[in-house]
């Protein structure tokens, strides 16, 4: 008998363990891409920024506007080289939670951003977001992404 639960406490754990170790290496990676999209931003990277996303990404901005479909439509609202550029000097990220369902991940968390535009800085003390990612060939890549704050509580100055 003792032979027999022995066996079994060997093989539910040979089963579960890399199953968990796996989970904890994509929660790690999903991290890991919620911190690169900052980083990628404060880099000035656009093609950087843009290669964390799927090519049929979808971005749900804040204040209730439209939707943006498509790699080439959010290259377009946020690198528009017909507008000036944006910088972005700050961007503190913080995952709060962090999910995997099999190809699926989804970080929710917090942030304070602070960016330059067209000669005003803005500061975003704190936010919301929701970053939905799937797994790829090459990794994991944001398929939809939101965000919210509250504009009463955005900082702006003029930028010498």
């Amino acid at each position: 008998m003792r032979i027999v639960v022995t066996f079994f406490l060997v093989a539910i754990l040979t089963i579960t363990v890399p199953l968990h170790a796996g989970e904890q290496e994509d929660i790690s990676a999903l991290r890991e891409l919620d911190q690169a999209y900052a980083a990628e931003w404060i880099e000035g990277d656009a093609d950087g920024v843009m290669a964390l996303f799927t090519k049929d990404a979808t971005l749900v901005p804040h204040h209730g506007d439209d939707p943006i479909k498509g790699h080439q439509a959010i290259r377009n609202f946020w690198f528009n080289p017909d507008y000036p550029p944006t910088t972005v000097p700050e961007w503190t990220r913080n995952p709060v939670e962090v999910f995997v369902l099999e190809d699926v991940g989804v970080v929710r968390g917090t942030a304070r951003l602070v960016w330059e535009y067209d000669g005003t800085r803005t500061t975003i003390p704190n936010g919301n977001y929701v970053m939905v990612a799937v797994r790829h060939e090459e990794g994991w890549r944001i398929r939809l992404l939101t965000w919210n704050d509250d504009p009463r509580k955005w900082e702006q100055i003029p930028v010498k």
